[in-house]
């Protein structure tokens, strides 16, 4: 099974080799990825300037350990690209059976085929429904008022949930390893070779990039 996922916003870069049941992908490997990563100028989305960077692995001494410990931080931290890992990790697959992929182009649920005669007649439905609506809801003044005060309260009592949220925020230190950097993106290439990073035997690992301080995501590993 082989698992690679780029992605562009923070960037991150995700990957998992295995060949039959013997794991490829050691932490070692995964550090030497993410770093050529950083310099592979034939991916357009390449950055070049100085940046912050978040580096995590989670590591595992055997194949069969590493989907628990990483179910474990998935919870906390549901990166798209480690969930996706994940359940193909746990997934039952049969190496010798081949999926039957769908035909395209694929049905369209309802869809007509000619939206044009309809057009004129869905507008003006539409024309009308919004009307009737815009003369039913005229409330009164008192009425208006009822539900500002209403929607401030509702919004009082989310801020009050998100501030407990934040103070009560689960920790991931000693569940996966990090590192963070900062500079040109072939400078944290180096920094990241040359940090101290495990040896498990299996990893996965992810690599953050972003022009401001990753502050918070550094802050879930400490």
């Amino acid at each position: 099974m082989t698992v690679k996922t780029i992605s562009t916003g923070p960037h991150s870069y995700v990957a998992v080799n295995r060949q039959g049941s013997e794991p490829e992908l050691a932490a070692s490997k995964a550090i030497k990825i993410l770093a050529a990563k950083l310099q592979d100028k034939a991916d357009n989305n390449h950055p070049t300037e100085k940046l912050y960077s978040v580096v995590w692995l989670v590591t595992a001494a055997s194949e069969q350990e590493l989907p628990a410990k990483l179910a474990e931080v998935c919870t906390v931290l549901p990166l798209p690209e480690w969930c996706t890992t994940l359940r193909r990790l746990t997934a039952e697959n049969d190496l010798m059976e081949q999926p039957v992929a769908a035909m395209v182009p694929r049905w369209k649920a309802g869809d007509p085929l000619i939206w044009d005669p309809l057009r004129r007649h869905l507008l003006a439905s539409a024309a009308r429904s919004a009307l009737q609506q815009s003369e039913g809801n005229s409330p009164s003044p008192d009425t208006t008022r009822a539900k500002l005060a209403a929607l401030t309260g509702k919004r009082t009592a989310r801020i009050a949930e998100l501030d407990s949220e934040l103070t009560t925020k689960p920790s991931l230190a000693g569940k996966m390893w990090s590192w963070h950097g900062y500079g040109d993106p072939a400078s944290l290439a180096a920094q990241l070779l040359e940090s101290d990073h495990p040896d498990h035997s299996v990893a996965v690992g992810a690599l953050l990039l972003s022009p401001s301080p990753l502050t918070f995501w550094q802050e879930l590993t400490q």
